[in-house]
């Protein structure tokens, strides 16, 4: 006989998958005392960088004991929708100034929001005397923590999460409510596959990978989005070889034999038109442009995760690695 909870989940998961998350999991609200160490090394050696938020105490107590949230959650529901496209794939192979595939389309905050608003509205209907509350990189929340401690998929060596027959090429969200959903399936958790490999340990030239760990300040993506200051980030970019990336950086899944298998057999594919690629990425007036101007910034990447770094930094980013070269 089927259980009231597996029901609900059962339900939730359906809920999810209609709104095209490939990923639906259930994890206890409480990160694991291991993970809570581990941030507290982090933060001590400063692999955060310039990300001062990171360290603050609210950002602190919600992280790690999911307060001030307007509800004390019980369980997070976590979620995986997938962005690979095949376009994409095609395009990065033909780039010189590489743009991480995410961010080849529109921005993922405002698709996820807007799927994850409908799904708590539903969600509230169905459970009235219960909260929900939904994070897309919009909280400091440790997302992969919980996603990780839902089973959909592992945390490899690069640090992102890998599913088998998916890859890693996926946004993550999370729903936490005060409503109990209990925890993994043990038959369905996706354990550790990386094995001995460590070609993404490898492929990184900032030597910002260790196994399962990273320096922040020492990752091609933080450098090109997050660090936004002049002088001590171009001593940066000119004494590292980012190997033509101006906006993120995808060498370290671009070597998984996990992406490569997905790669090899080329059916992932996303099921959000607005996660294909823009058609400029291919437009030879834009490709030529050695520079952009506010106007010309905002009308390409109008919506785009690139949005938030302003042109004057992407035109930093640009000649900084047409420079390198």
């Amino acid at each position: 006989m089927t259980s009231p909870l597996y029901q609900i989940r059962s339900q939730i998961k359906t809920i999810c998958e209609v709104e095209g998350f490939s990923l639906v999991g259930f994890a206890e609200a409480k990160i694991p005392e291991s993970d809570l160490a581990n941030f507290e090394v982090w933060i001590r050696d400063n692999r955060y960088g310039n990300m001062d938020w990171f360290a603050k105490d609210h950002a602190l107590a919600i992280r790690n004991r999911f307060e001030n949230l307007g509800l004390t959650p019980r369980s997070a529901i976590c979620l995986g929708f997938i962005y690979r496209s095949k376009a994409g794939e095609e395009i990065l192979t033909k780039m010189e100034s590489k743009v991480s595939r995410y961010a080849l389309g529109s921005d993922y905050h405002l698709i996820l929001k807007e799927k994850g608003n409908r799904i708590l509205k539903t969600l509230r209907v169905m459970f009235p005397n219960h909260k929900f509350r939904q994070s897309v990189d919009s909280l400091p929340v440790a997302e992969k923590i919980l996603s990780r401690e839902s089973g959909i998929a592992w945390q490899g060596k690069n640090t992102n999460l890998i599913h088998p027959k998916l890859g890693s090429y996926f946004f993550l969200s999370t729903i936490l409510t005060d409503l109990e959903l209990g925890g993994p399936d043990p038959k369905e958790i996706i354990t550790d596959h990386c094995g001995s490999c460590r070609k993404c340990l490898d492929v990184c030239p900032t030597g910002a990978l260790e196994a399962y760990q990273i320096d922040a300040k020492k990752c091609i993506s933080y450098l090109t989005i997050e660090d936004r200051r002049e002088r001590e980030a171009t001593e940066t970019f000119l004494s590292w070889d980012r190997k033509g990336w101006v906006y993120g950086c995808d060498l370290c899944q671009e070597v998984c034999p996990w992406n490569a298998n997905v790669a090899k057999r080329n059916e992932v594919e996303t099921s959000e038109p607005g996660f294909l690629p823009r058609a400029f990425w291919t437009d030879p007036e834009f490709i030529n442009k050695t520079s952009l101007t506010k106007e010309e910034f905002d009308s390409y990447f109008k919506d785009s995760p690139m949005e938030r770094i302003g042109f004057e930094i992407w035109n930093r980013n640009l000649q900084q690695g047409k420079a390198k070269k």
